[in-house]
């Protein structure tokens, strides 16, 4: 009976131990995401884009206040717009294309996910509860889905040389006059669409954080390299840039 007891007292000793080397951050902040890779001659280049990132972290410190390491899980956002604007005709939109034609087309996409990283964190003691950490690893990514968002429109030069003032029209838009004066004819369409077409992300994971107590600052980059399509080749992505802050909970105390 007695060894029982010793038993059961050192179980919940080396728990109670591991337990204290255990923390939660609750995580809140803002992205700026930008599309790697190549672009079309005739499209502007990819611009940044605000984005949102929430989550929880995970810590375990393998040499407390030394050495530890980082996982959690996180919901984030990356997407990118495509704005293009080239003579000639994609779509047709009339019967008559003897007329000189140009067309503008825009593409927005927003892809949803829910993210896991796996980092080695340093730890280096700057002041009292003040604390400069320097993570880096790979992360895994599960996709949610992506919100489409495609426009087109089709611009001919008006029936004649008046001006006008812009105005809209039933399935068309003029720009320049009216539909019986000068400027350009413009026609298009739009479409909306939720897909789902590659639900798994991979890439790598940098990020530098401060403590001051237990309130948390970090600020993140995220390299995304997965395919997002069946054929697609594993390349740059996105830039994800990160700033969140949180509140560390070390678990055990």
């Amino acid at each position: 009976m007695k060894k029982f007891v010793l038993f059961v007292m050192l179980m919940m000793s080396v728990a109670s131990v591991s337990a204290q080397q255990w923390s939660l951050t609750p995580e809140i902040g803002m992205t700026a995401v930008k599309r790697g890779g190549n672009f079309y001659v005739n499209e502007q280049k990819p611009a940044w884009n605000a984005r949102w990132k929430m989550g929880v972290g995970v810590e375990f410190a393998v040499k407390p206040d030394r050495f530890s390491l980082k996982s959690g899980l996180y919901y984030t956002q990356r997407g990118y717009s495509r704005h293009t604007i080239s003579f000639g005709s994609i779509y047709p939109m009339t019967d008559n294309q003897s007329k000189p034609t140009f067309n503008e087309s825009y593409y927005k996409t927003n892809r949803h996910f829910l993210q896991v990283p796996l980092m080695a964190n340093l730890s280096f003691r700057l002041a009292d509860n003040v604390r400069l950490n320097l993570a880096a690893g790979p992360y895994v990514a599960y996709s949610l889905g992506d919100k489409n968002i495609g426009k087109y429109n089709e611009y001919t030069p008006g029936d004649s040389d008046g001006y006008g003032y812009g105005s809209y029209g039933s399935g068309s838009y003029y720009y320049g006059g009216n539909v019986y004066g000068g400027g350009w004819l413009g026609q298009g369409f739009s479409h909306e669409s939720w897909t789902h077409d590659n639900t798994f992300d991979w890439g790598l994971s940098f990020q530098v954080g401060l403590e001051i107590g237990s309130c948390v600052m970090n600020v993140g980059y995220d390299a995304s390299l997965g395919k997002e399509y069946q054929y697609d080749s594993v390349d740059l992505k996105y830039h994800t840039f990160s700033l969140s802050v949180g509140y560390k909970f070390k678990l055990g105390k």
